[in-house]
């Protein structure tokens, strides 16, 4: 008499949590397949239910709410967008370093073309032009 209750109340169990448990969450058979084995065959039905029926564990805890812990780096929104966000700011940092580096080879070259022209002015025996004055710029 006790087995039977134990086994009515693992029939029940079992036939319920195979109806609440969404598509999804279902292996190896269909959702009806499997109500219709626990209802044949009690005792083994709910066991094959149990054991192999409903997914178990997996990346949501099983029960429908996110896991909570570590997750992956790449998986990681928060992190993606803090890398995303130091990417852009390299290369933010890499164009103002190439401008700075432009400018200052303009300059030289200026200086260059300046400094050559006096020296040529100078050669040919006139009056040499006055530097330029670096807070006119």
């Amino acid at each position: 008499m006790g087995l039977g209750v134990i086994a009515l109340g693992l029939l029940i169990y079992c036939a319920v949590d195979c109806i609440i448990t969404p598509k999804h969450k279902v292996r190896v058979l269909p959702k009806i397949a499997w109500f219709f084995i626990i209802l044949l065959l009690p005792l083994l039905g709910a066991g094959l239910w149990l054991g192999f029926g409903k997914a178990r564990g997996g990346g949501d805890g099983g029960d429908g709410r996110p896991r909570k812990g570590p997750v992956a780096p790449d998986d990681d929104p928060e992190f993606l967008r803090t890398i995303e966000f130091e990417r852009r700011r390299a290369e933010r940092r890499e164009e103002e370093a190439r401008k700075r580096a432009e400018e200052e080879r303009k300059k030289r070259a200026a200086e260059q073309r300046r400094k050559q022209k006096n020296d040529d002015d100078a050669a040919a025996g006139r009056d040499a032009e006055p530097p330029e004055d670096p807070t006119a710029a």
